[in-house]
């Protein structure tokens, strides 16, 4: 395969992952609200569903993000895809954790145990490394600076919650989902445009 045959199909891939991504994030925003406001008792599932989508959606996009920046910042590179790889991992176990809650258990309740706060501590941490390692990447290329700066408002909105995490607690940090998650999920639909615009221009 030729190496812009190649790309092409890199940008395909990236730029449908984000846009699942994005989508998939303003849903869990959506039903975020309406379980909040609503009177109608619904089960945080509907809401953790999409967000385990999107958030996946958009580690397997970093990952294909990688050709387009593996010659430019190897090191930086390699770095996001490593913690990509770990925040996979958690972000699996969390998922099969939350199946078996809700099939076998008595739902998902708003107190949660250790364990579970321990995976998606280190999804959260990994995930975040993973984007300040590709935004890093991408920021060294005047052409792929754009999508840096993209990759830098998640990670932004991701500090947030750990500074509310570190000085109000777990729970009021993760309340903060209400707010971020819409502005990650328009981030990531950015991306999803930018990395279609500049198409085979990132790499040649």
């Amino acid at each position: 395969m030729s190496a812009n045959k190649m790309t092409k199909c890199t940008t395909n891939w990236d730029t449908k992952l984000f846009l699942i991504a994005g989508v998939f994030m303003l849903v869990n925003t959506v039903c975020l609200w309406l379980r909040h406001f609503s009177g109608y008792q619904m089960s945080l599932l509907w809401a953790a569903v999409p967000a385990i989508i999107g958030l996946a959606a958009s580690v397997l996009g970093i990952l294909k993000l990688y050709p387009r920046v593996s010659i430019q910042a190897p090191l930086y590179a390699r770095g996001g895809a490593y913690f990509a790889y770990g925040s996979s991992a958690s972000l699996l176990i969390a998922a099969i954790w939350i199946f078996i809650s809700s099939v076998f258990g008595e739902g998902i309740s708003d107190s949660r145990s250790f364990g579970f706060s321990l995976l998606i501590g280190s999804f959260m941490i990994c995930m975040v490394l993973s984007f300040i390692f590709n935004a890093a990447a991408f920021l060294v290329n005047r052409v792929t600076r754009s999508i840096g700066l993209l990759l830098l408002i998640p990670v932004t909105c991701w500090g947030a919650m750990f500074a509310v995490i570190i000085t109000q607690g777990f729970n009021a940090g993760l309340s903060l989902d209400f707010y971020t998650n819409g502005v990650i999920g328009c981030a990531f639909l950015l991306i999803a445009f930018v990395t279609a615009k500049t198409g085979q221009a990132i790499i040649r």
